[in-house]
């Protein structure tokens, strides 16, 4: 038999005492290793097992370094706009969490612009946020150039629906319009001062486009410009202190500031070469955002602005592509603008602060104008009220009506245009295709009805022979040959004054000509002040070319 086995023995208190100071003095070499007299003894499995600590140490903090940058590498790409959206895979056990979007381009408060649909303008106003559109205004006669109070709960804007064009205010909640200004003259293109006591307009009073100023309710009103070319398109500066506007006044069209304290006036663009207009001022003050170019091929420019020296820093110019009305975010850090072309309007919201973040935020098939921003988004109410007053689907603006096309002979027919002469027929009766003489009809009615005489009775050409002699330079191909065109009588041209004016506009590489007709009340009741430089066709003949 094996002897039986002895149990181990307890520790003494002398072994747990002498435990308990190694310890102690281990911590303390740790801590100071100079302070300690001995040093710490460990043996070899002790050895390996402090080793293989440290390296799984080094392991798991390896692993942490490596996942955080994963995670900070992840969160720049979703803030990329040109990074794709990551793919959120939903677990089963919960709700799928809301996939995040790139961080939007000017998504906040509301924008109120002129809509041209039909052949009527009207304000319109949209949330970026959600790309809703509202119809706010739906008077026959024209509504445009809208400006937000500094609440939000009101819009300025110019309309001629008594027959004269004044300023009128729409007040969002009620839906209620009301007529500021009772003055025979033109009056349009109001501006609110940010501290939201007056209204600067531009108005056609003592015979001269100036800029005036009144008060909220259409009291207290102050000429601001003496000068007796045109003044207008005011913009106010957000401390309230200062005015700037375009004028006409060197020759071609400028950005003026006009300080209301001092009544000092300065032109900050000084091109005598360019037109600029349409001035926005930044939520700062210190940039101004305007339009530079021709009519038909303008561009967006942005400027620091120094008001020291009420002057502009041509070195921080910068150039924000093609486009019409600019106008700023309520912040300042974006800019919108409208892009036209092949008949639509775009809205484009670009960033200031960062290099190339462009963003259409809308589409329409119409002209887009007199863009305005908010801080301050539509409200629910604002939107239900306003499509409460949504008309029926209105009519086209005008239809054709075509007779079939006969099962024999030629596909149409000429007809003669009743009270319609033809110059080149030596006065004799006008013709145009039965296709589109009542459309001419229409417009002739049109224009009479506006302008007060019936330019239009009187045509330089109409319908040309096949055989005809085109003029030199001039393709035979032509509308004319089958009726499907008309010349306009260049007869009052030539008198003194001027019934006709013409302004040049190149949209690429076309030019086109824009025919004004003056209107036969001058008092306010009919037309608007021209703002475009005219053409003088005679000026070569007397040695000088160009606008006049």
């Amino acid at each position: 038999m094996e002897p039986e086995q002895e149990s181990p023995a307890p520790q003494s208190p002398g072994r747990l005492r002498r435990l308990t100071a190694g310890v102690r003095r281990g911590w303390d070499w740790l801590r100071d290793p100079e302070s300690v007299g001995r040093p710490v003894e460990v043996s070899p499995r002790g050895l390996r097992l402090l080793v293989l600590l440290v390296v799984g140490n080094l392991f798991v903090l390896g692993l942490l370094t490596a996942a955080l940058y994963r995670a900070s590498t992840g969160l720049v790409a979703m803030r990329s706009p040109l990074a794709p959206p990551p793919v959120v895979v939903p677990c089963p056990d919960r709700p799928p969490s809301p996939e995040p979007s790139p961080t939007p381009v000017g998504g906040t408060g509301a924008l109120a612009f002129t809509l041209r649909r039909n052949g009527n303008a009207d304000i319109y106003a949209l949330n970026p946020s959600n790309e809703q559109l509202v119809r706010l205004t739906y008077d026959p006669a024209e509504d445009r150039d809208p400006a937000w109070s500094p609440d939000g709960n009101y819009i300025a804007f110019a309309s001629n629906r008594a027959h004269n064009w004044d300023i009128y205010l729409l007040d969002l909640l009620s839906g209620a319009v009301i007529r500021l200004t009772h003055d025979p003259a033109f009056d349009a293109n109001p501006t609110w001062s940010p501290d939201g006591q007056w209204i600067a307009f531009e108005s056609y009073r003592r015979g001269s486009l100036d800029i005036y100023v009144m008060s909220t309710t259409g009291q207290r009103l102050r000429r601001v410009t003496l000068s007796d070319a045109p003044d207008y398109a005011p913009a106010w500066s957000p401390d309230s202190q200062a005015l700037a506007y375009t004028s006409f006044r060197d020759g071609t069209k400028d950005i003026f500031v006009h300080p209301l304290a001092s009544g000092s006036e300065v032109n900050i663009t000084q091109s005598p070469d360019l037109d600029e207009d349409s001035a926005a001022w930044s939520s700062d003050g210190m940039r101004l955002a305007y339009v530079s170019g021709p009519r038909g091929n303008p561009s967006i420019q942005v400027t620091a602005f120094d008001w020291d020296t009420l002057s502009t820093d041509r070195a921080q110019t910068e150039l924000f592509g093609s486009g019409y009305a600019p106008a700023w975010s309520p912040k300042g850090e974006n800019l919108v603008y409208v892009y036209r072309r092949g008949g639509y309007s775009h809205l484009v919201v670009t960033s200031v602060t960062e290099w190339a973040m462009f963003r259409e935020v809308y589409s329409v098939d119409g002209f887009i104008d007199d863009l305005a921003w908010t801080a301050r988004p539509l409200s629910t109410r604002v939107v239900a009220r306003a499509q409460i007053g949504v008309p029926p689907e209105e009519p086209p603006l005008y239809v054709e009506l075509v007779q079939p096309t006969p099962t024999a002979g030629p596909p149409y027919r000429m007809v003669t245009l009743p009270g319609v002469s033809d110059a080149s027929n030596d006065d004799g009766p006008a013709y145009l295709s039965d296709r589109v003489n009542e459309s001419f009809n229409a417009l002739r009615r049109r224009v009479e009805e506006e302008t007060g005489w019936d330019y239009l009775a009187h045509l330089g050409t109409t319908q040309l022979p096949m055989a005809h002699t085109p003029y030199a330079g001039h393709s035979r191909m032509s509308w004319h040959v089958c009726g499907r065109a008309f010349g306009l009588d260049q007869t009052p041209y030539d008198e003194s004054p001027r019934r006709v004016e013409l302004a040049r506009e190149d949209v690429g590489n076309v030019t086109y000509w824009r025919v004004f007709l003056r209107a036969t009340a001058q008092d306010g009741s009919m037309g608007e002040p021209l703002r475009e430089p005219v053409w003088d066709l005679h000026a070569r003949g007397r040695g000088r070319g160009g606008p006049t």
